[in-house]
């Protein structure tokens, strides 16, 4: 049998290794969020604003550098990545009762890197006024209390339980009827500007349908045009009606619960 001492530091290397697959797990889908962050700025700060990667939708020649009209399904994939995008930006928004999604953008500084909140803790919502975050290391505890506290758009103040325990509580103040018509708009804009860049997208896309059904694209049938733009009009459509569905639940949401 180990001795104490042996016992002792045989757990605190299993916790360790455990600390890291966390982290490590967490790595990929971190990277990924950060590609679509990168894409969001360069494309106009969550709006439908300057150049960016908008307009990727494709190769635009083949290997002989004959021109290609856009794929329809790239289109409605870069499309669908602004409503998860648009997601995102909602998820720290709320009117009544707080959700664990509320700390989802949350990105705490530990073990010399940013990782994602649920990488060193877990969240649960005690109540409509108060969440707790059991942080699996209570070392970090104070880092995850400045990261949530950080969070933009929320004014929460955090604080850590006493007795070392890990535990960071973070009470969640009821918004004012103000606050949620204020958050009601925000979320309209947002929409817009999401909005705009959806109908960027589709602009780009027919801008290049448009020559292919006047004949101006070597090697490309106007039938194959007039298909390809019929698809990317009903994959705008498609999107631009999920855009309103989910804005409109989001702003419910605000004022009622």
């Amino acid at each position: 049998n180990d001795s104490p001492k042996e016992a002792k530091h045989r757990r605190e290397e299993k916790k360790k290794k455990n600390k890291k697959a966390r982290i490590q797990s967490n790595k990929d889908e971190t990277s990924s969020e950060k590609d679509v962050e990168a894409d969001d700025t360069a494309s106009g700060s969550g709006g439908g604003g300057g150049g960016g990667t908008d307009d990727n939708f494709g190769p635009k020649e083949d290997e002989f550098g004959n021109p290609l009209l856009p794929e329809p399904t790239a289109v409605r994939s870069k499309m669908l990545m602004i409503i998860a995008s648009l997601e995102r930006s909602f998820a720290s928004l709320r009117g009544g009762e707080a959700t664990p999604e509320l700390f989802d953008a949350v990105r705490v500084s530990a073990y010399g890197e940013t990782v994602p909140l649920s990488s060193v803790g877990q969240v649960v919502i005690e109540d409509a006024q108060r969440a707790t975050i059991s942080c699996f290391d209570p070392s970090v505890a104070n880092d995850v209390r400045d990261a949530v506290r950080d969070m933009q758009g929320t004014n929460l103040n955090p604080y850590v339980e006493e007795g070392g325990s890990g535990v960071v509580v973070v009470p969640i103040p009821r918004a004012s009827d103000e606050s949620r018509r204020e958050m009601a708009k925000e979320l309209g804009r947002q929409a817009e500007n999401g909005k705009r860049r959806v109908r960027k997208i589709r602009r780009g896309a027919m801008d290049v349908v448009s020559k292919g059904k006047q004949g101006k694209l070597d090697g490309i049938s106007k039938d194959d045009a007039f298909r390809v733009g019929k698809e990317v009009e009903a994959a705008t459509e498609e999107v631009l009606l999920a855009f309103k569905g989910i804005v409109e639940k989001k702003q419910r949401s605000v004022m009622d619960d």
